[in-house]
């Protein structure tokens, strides 16, 4: 990446901080829609962004910078706003996840399994996984 300018390194983490956004949306509907190859597409993609946004941000730091413009003071504004959108989003996809894995703990855990106690090599009792299921809902 070329020499930015402090302006320009805040243009940039603001635009992408709208290609975050976007992402995230994308994988909040892919969760929803039950679309798994949707899903790993755009969280290898919200990998990316991450990496590239913390680049940018080491970047803004360097500049170690006091006093800022309208204009830079304008733009931090809006990534700071965003930032905090998407802390919100994430917060909000993982209390869904955390939700639906206890429902689905709930459900198995009604399901009849076996008795018998396994131990591993080391003399410790194995948690056994659970035999499959077909459910003919969808929840």
């Amino acid at each position: 990446m070329r020499d930015l300018t402090f302006f320009e390194v805040l243009q940039s983490e603001n635009v992408l901080m709208n290609v975050i956004l976007e992402c995230q949306e994308n994988i909040r509907q892919a969760v929803s829609s039950r679309n798994w190859v949707l899903l790993e597409k755009n969280i290898v993609k919200m990998e990316r962004f991450s990496v590239e946004f913390i680049e940018l941000d080491n970047m803004r730091e360097s500049f170690q910078k006091e006093v800022f413009s309208d204009e830079e003071h304008f733009l931090m504004t809006q990534i700071q706003t965003k930032l905090l959108k998407s802390k919100v989003l994430n917060s909000a996809l993982d209390e869904y996840v955390k939700i639906s894995r206890e429902f689905v703990k709930s459900i198995l855990a009604e399901t009849p399994e076996q008795k018998n106690v396994v131990y591993s090599k080391n003399g410790s009792i194995v948690n056994q996984q659970p035999k499959s299921m077909v459910l003919n809902r969808v929840f």
